[in-house]
């Protein structure tokens, strides 16, 4: 199908006619005698079709059944393509419509009387030509089609984009957007004076979100005064504005500096004697530090440091952990680990137990090794029987070599104030030990966990989820189930489900008669008891095949705080579902991204 381009009236072609002496009079006669010639079987001098001819067979050449001519007229910025109009010729209007041109027709949409032109719009569905006046009210109206459906597209944008960022669409309160305005307008902000240490820290996650964090800009969050700094973004933050920040802040206990790939040595060393009082130290792809300085670091450091977090680099080694475990590991509270491909020694790893005082460490982070073997269940008992008791967060994140022993010898005897638990990508754990260590776990930790974390631990199902929630469903605020495609829709409906529901004491008592339902894929289900989740925030159960409408309508109503559900890989889980309101569910079949 071929499509011949138009324009309006100081077109191109419109030209070209002119210059030609094309005119609708000049057609006519040249179609009569063109006519004539054909059946005379005469050509012109040279061997070809008068030129008028030529031209009108080549054009109904061109129109073959069902042929679309595409007129595009200049708005009013004179751009093309605003408005295009489709012109669609049946087999008998390709070979009659240049025979219109210059006669007088009824407009199929008014009746009013008009002449036909080489502009006039032929109108598929009231099957004619319509005047010039009809034309224009038509344009209009499709013009403001276009624009309702690209305000459309825009407001699908807004939402995929709240979507993603895990926000409902709302309007913003004077603070967030006194917030915005500060963040673009971000060089004056010193004529505000003090705006509170609350406001700085949004506003530097809105400047490291959109990287605007840069050497201009870091000079405005410092002053003497500071004792925590936290740079999430620091990729355009230069070697020279990292030594301002020791110079200017030296009362700084807490300091957060993440993707900085241009934090060097010279910077650690500065930092070594100007920041007494630091206690906290999170730094996230510091690449170009070496392993004697880090040691030099941990052997000479004036300050008493009690936090460490290091990730995402290759020249943090066996040597420098081994320094930083004999010089600081007695104080140590926290201490994160990851995606450090330098340790690559599992006899490095077991030091840690022999150095970290018994009771003291509350935060740790061991996720991602070089190596699955690095991190063992052996390893995590010995450090858990030392400092469990104090222990409330713990990620073993990509810890892909561990087993249900751990949990079973570790976490279920040593871990009483346990509050995050985060296990992603642990392939090796089973429905039937995570039960077993949850029935031994709920004899030692009565407080219950907040968060937990058991993403792609695809061994897991009913029983295991069933256990971590009899033990944590008064406590739990996000619970993240990601992949765990074991979970049927039984136990769902069940766990929402009152106990005193007729259809529930029914599945009991054929359970009693040794009767036991069939799941979907054929194994026998168990019928659990009603569990609460009055504080449950965020559920991700994101490629979770059995939750479905049903599901996300039951979990909506029985889960009244919650306000975000991620549903990603869920194809029975659509917009059909009758939820909450206020609860944003992300991922679901169909919606647009």
């Amino acid at each position: 199908m071929r499509r011949s381009r138009v324009r309006g009236p100081n077109s191109a072609l419109t030209e070209f006619l002119r210059v030609e002496g094309i005119t609708d009079a000049f057609r006519q006669r040249q179609n009569e005698q063109g006519g004539e010639n054909a059946e005379n079987g005469e050509n012109s001098p040279n061997g070809t079709p008068p030129r008028a001819t030529w031209f009108t067979r080549s054009r109904r050449a061109r129109t073959p059944e069902n042929a679309q001519i595409v007129v595009s007229s200049e708005d009013d910025n004179g751009s093309d393509g605003d408005y295009e109009a489709d012109i669609r010729l049946s087999d008998d209007d390709a070979e009659r419509q240049p025979d219109q041109f210059g006669q007088e027709e009824d407009c199929v949409d008014c009746g009013n009387p008009f002449t036909v032109t080489v502009y006039s719009r032929f109108v598929d569905t009231l099957k004619g030509y319509i005047c010039e006046d009809c034309n224009e009210i038509l344009k209009k109206r499709e013009k403001t089609a276009r624009q309702n459906q690209a305000n459309a597209r825009k407001r699908r944008k807004k939402l995929a984009k709240a979507l993603l960022d895990k926000k409902s669409v709302r309007i913003a309160s004077l603070q967030d957007v006194c917030i915005r305005t500060i963040s673009k307008n971000i060089a004056d902000v010193e004529v505000l004076g003090d705006i509170g240490q609350g406001n700085i820290n949004k506003i530097l996650k809105i400047l490291s979100k959109n990287r605007s964090l840069d050497d201009s800009t870091v000079e405005l969050f410092l002053n003497p005064d500071l004792t925590a700094l936290e740079f999430w973004d620091c990729s355009n933050v230069s070697s020279d504005a990292f030594n301002k920040i020791a110079a200017y802040c030296l009362r700084l206990e807490s300091l957060t500096l993440f993707m900085c790939g241009q934090f060097h040595n010279d910077n650690l060393t500065y930092y070594k004697d100007k920041l007494p009082n630091l206690k906290k130290l999170a730094l996230n792809g510091p690449f170009l530090i070496n392993d004697r300085v880090w040691q030099d670091f941990f052997d000479h450091a004036v300050c008493d440091l009690q936090q460490f977090e290091i990730r995402n680099t290759h020249r943090f080694s066996n040597s420098s952990l081994i320094s930083l475990l004999e010089k600081r590991g007695a104080n140590l509270t926290l201490l994160k680990l990851s995606r450090l491909d330098g340790l690559d020694s599992a006899a490095v790893y077991e030091l840690i137990p022999e150095y970290i005082s018994a009771g003291k460490l509350v935060t740790l982070e061991l996720s991602h090794p070089h190596r699955a073997d690095l991190i063992s269940d052996d390893l995590l008992i010995h450090i858990l029987a030392i400092t469990g008791e104090s222990i409330k967060h713990l990620n073993l994140d990509g810890c892909t070599g561990l087993t249900d022993n751990f949990l079973i010898e570790g976490v279920a005897k040593f871990c009483p104030n346990l509050e995050l638990l985060s296990m992603r990508n642990l392939e090796l754990l089973t429905d039937e030990g995570f039960s077993e260590a949850w029935s031994e776990f709920l004899m030692i930790n009565y407080g219950g966990l907040v968060n937990v974390d058991l993403t792609k631990c695809t061994g897991l199902g009913d029983r295991a989820v069933h256990a971590l929630l009899a033990h944590s469903a008064n406590t739990l605020v996000e619970l993240l189930l990601n992949s765990l495609n074991k979970l049927s829709k039984g136990f769902w409906m069940l766990t929402l489900t009152e106990d005193f529901d007729a259809s529930k004491k029914a599945a009991k008592k054929n359970e009693n008669a040794n009767v036991s339902a069939d799941t979907e894929d054929g194994t026998e289900s168990e019928i659990f008891n009603k569990v609460a989740l009055p504080l449950l925030t965020k559920l991700d159960v994101g490629f979770v095949r059995s939750f479905d409408d049903e599901v996300a309508e039951k979990i909506s109503q029985e889960c009244a705080k919650l306000a975000i559900l991620e549903v990603f890989g869920n194809n029975r889980c659509t917009s059909k579902a009758h939820t909450r309101s206020e609860l944003l569910v992300i991922g679901r079949q169909g919606e647009d991204i």
